[in-house]
């Protein structure tokens, strides 16, 4: 190899060309094979072939090679600037295809049989030229003409030796290719959503590059590569097309959004509020009572109404929306119920405050008051803890036919006269259909019912201690009853009025006194002497009536005045009125 170094400067001659700067944009080397392999004697007709691409460095592995050599002598590799036909040797059948200077190797073990024709002969010339930079007096370099022609030891042929076919080539700069290859269409920008990590992952964004090499084929690659975890946001890609030494580059973006919405594990419980005196509530805050939670950010929970605004009596939905930073968004929804209350009584009602009355009358047997036979004695005290509404005058035939559908009463044509012919049992079911018609804005634990006798005569009186609530006497112009005891005189009733028809009392109570029967919830039994608190009887067979009624006298119709009825009676003179009161079982 070395007596090859020290020949290389003379063999080799540069056939340099004007256009060879251009030619590098895809240099191939154009090696071709020329000239005629010499035949051995065995029959061998070797042939030489260059793969790769020759080049002035190592880049591409430009390799020479020798097949079908007879023999284990071979390898002689000539090196010349021009070519050639002149006969090589006396009786030989090769033809020297490389006109002097030359150059040639050591000689080689082709690894061959002899007789045979299995012989190779191989030499890396990128390998060569970068090992001996400089070796043959010149630098190789880009734009050189070589010529090549093999040799080998043929046995038997004259002069021991023939010659192979001969291989034209250039010298490349580097693999050949100087230019980038070209990105025609880099991949367009993507969005993507984040998983439950918060994390997007990258797709394969070089299926949509369309990138192109005039000399190799093209790889696509791409940073960050495909299947890699990123953060919410936007992210660059870079795509980068090779020909193997050029490189050509492209940027799009990644975008990660979150697009989960927050989960809500909590909606606000449903509230009661009691509406104020103009029958209104204020939204109170509930969204501190919302739990909510999201991947990627801490909620924001907001609700409609907003807090502050005003609703009237009734339900309202409270809209409860969770966001995340991203603006998905979760709703639930909560029940705020604006209640009936005693600064706001419905239509047809007062309300009664808590109080200390003294229930019951020591009235003796005899006129004008006829003391009931002792049934409202012994007088005592009690304490009613609670407020309630009562209705401002009895239950009216259209209220009943409004709500149960009926009208049982006897004295009917007018409507707005009191029901009648309605047993306990029936007024019971009334009060039970009006409480489940207005449930969602009844105050928590009450109910619509028959007054107990306590809070009756309590709201009957109205502060008074006299037997009635207009004073110590009544007459035929304060209420509809029968006959007056205090004046000596028929009222010439004929049928209860129409309600409302009689001044109220002090809490704007319309007939309390006459008119008709009103039943209590309470069982009938004897009273007991000392205070009581919320006295509430159950468990007799009779219940309470209490107020008179229209056919019978005033002294019926004192406000301590009680007496038992069946509960099944149903007479033209029992009517009932409502409460709004604690719910309480008879």
């Amino acid at each position: 190899m070395k007596h090859l170094l020290a020949a290389m400067g003379a063999a080799l001659a540069l056939l340099a060309s004007g256009n060879f700067a251009a030619a590098q944009q895809c240099c191939t080397g154009n090696v071709s094979t020329y000239c005629t392999s010499g035949t051995s004697v065995q029959g061998c007709v070797p042939s030489i072939s260059g793969s790769g691409i020759p080049s002035v460095d190592a880049g591409s592995g430009f390799v020479l090679r020798i097949a079908q050599i007879p023999g284990q002598r071979s390898g002689l590799i000539f090196y010349g600037t021009t070519a050639a036909a002149a006969s090589w040797a006396p009786g030989s059948s090769s033809t020297l295809c490389i006109n002097a200077p030359v150059i040639r190797t050591s000689i080689q073990d082709s690894g061959g049989l002899v007789g045979g024709c299995a012989g190779l002969f191989a030499l890396d010339f990128n390998a060569y030229i970068a090992a001996n930079p400089g070796g043959s007096g010149t630098p190789f370099f880009a734009g050189q003409q070589l010529l090549a022609q093999g040799w080998y030891r043929d046995p038997g042929a004259a002069a021991q030796t023939n010659l192979s076919n001969a291989l034209q080539f250039a010298l490349c700069l580097g693999n050949g290719d100087t230019l980038a290859p070209t990105i025609t269409t880099c991949a367009a920008s993507q969005t993507v959503s984040a998983n439950a990590g918060c994390l997007g992952v990258v797709p394969n964004f070089t299926s949509g590059v369309v990138a192109a090499d005039n000399c190799s084929a093209v790889t696509v690659t791409q940073t960050p590569v495909a299947g890699t975890s990123v953060p919410l946001g936007v992210h660059p890609i870079t795509i980068t097309a090779t020909d193997g030494t050029n490189v050509a580059l492209c940027r799009t973006t990644l975008t990660v959004v979150d697009t989960t919405p927050p989960v809500i594990l909590s909606c606000a419980p449903d509230q009661s509020v009691f509406a104020d005196a103009a029958c209104q509530a204020i939204v109170p805050d509930l969204r501190g009572t919302v739990i909510a939670t999201d991947a990627c950010s801490v909620p924001t929970i907001s609700q409609s109404p907003t807090v502050g605004s005003a609703v009237g009596v009734g339900t309202t939905s409270v809209l409860l929306t969770a966001s995340d930073a991203a603006g998905n968004s979760t709703t639930c929804v909560a029940t705020l119920r604006v209640l009936n209350s005693l600064a706001c009584p419905p239509t047809g009602y007062v309300a009664i405050q808590p109080g200390i009355f003294q229930i019951g009358s020591s009235a003796p047997l005899g006129p004008p008051y006829f003391g009931d036979y002792g049934n409202c004695q012994p007088p005592h005290g009690v304490t009613i803890t609670y407020p309630y509404l009562m209705g401002t005058h009895e239950v009216t035939q259209a209220q009943y036919l409004a709500l149960m559908g009926s009208n049982p009463s006897f004295h009917q044509g007018n409507n707005q006269r009191p029901v009648e012919q309605v047993s306990w049992s029936m007024a019971r079911a009334y009060c039970a259909a009006l409480t489940a018609q207005q449930a969602t804005i009844l105050p928590a634990g009450y109910e619509f019912r028959l007054p107990t006798e306590a809070e009756w005569e309590y709201a009957c009186r109205a502060g008074t201690t006299t037997e009635y609530n207009v004073g110590a006497i009544l007459d035929c112009s304060q209420a509809r009853f029968s006959y007056s005891f205090h004046s000596s005189a028929s009222c010439a009733s004929t049928g209860p009025a129409v309600v409302g028809s009689f001044p109220p009392n002090a809490w704007g109570l319309h007939d309390m006194h006459g008119n008709v029967w009103e039943w209590c919830l309470d069982s009938f039994a004897p009273y007991v002497s000392g205070a009581q608190q919320d006295p509430f009887v159950t468990g007799g067979s009779q219940r309470v009536m209490r107020g008179g009624r229209w056919d019978y006298s005033s002294a019926h119709c004192r406000s301590a005045y009680r007496v038992p009825y069946d509960p099944s009676f149903a007479l033209n003179s029992f009517g009932f009125r409502v409460v709004l009161a604690p719910i309480r079982v008879p």
